[in-house]
């Protein structure tokens, strides 16, 4: 796996009753985009609360992920995922500069980063 240069983070906040229609179209999502050529990772994480996912992306360019939103599975990820959600996702894009790898990651002692 090659170090990402682009990450995603995005807060999906799902509206009640709607919990099992969201975790499809939020798997079809990610199935898409593991399939893509420069993605690197795509993780859909469901937390605590009911109806609120986080969504983790890695891309190893930018240009990888501006095609990423022109996938047919990201087209129908949004046409589908208006009515699910109780108020609009909060979406973080960072560019990543320097990756550090752990030389044990089990878990690392600080002295053990790169």
């Amino acid at each position: 796996m090659s170090d990402p240069r682009v990450l995603l983070v995005a807060e999906i906040h799902g509206r009640a009753g709607l919990a099992d229609q969201l975790r499809t179209v939020l798997a079809e999502l990610a199935r898409g985009t593991l399939a893509e050529q420069d993605c690197v990772s795509y993780r859909v994480l469901e937390d605590e609360e009911p109806s609120e996912y986080v969504l983790l992306g890695a891309w190893s360019s930018e240009a990888g992920l501006r095609a990423h939103y022109d996938t047919p599975h990201y087209r129908h990820y949004r046409d589908q995922i208006e009515p699910l959600l109780a108020r609009p996702s909060e979406v973080l894009v960072y560019h990543v500069g320097h990756t550090v790898h752990a030389r044990d990651p089990s878990p690392p002692a600080p002295g053990l980063f790169g």
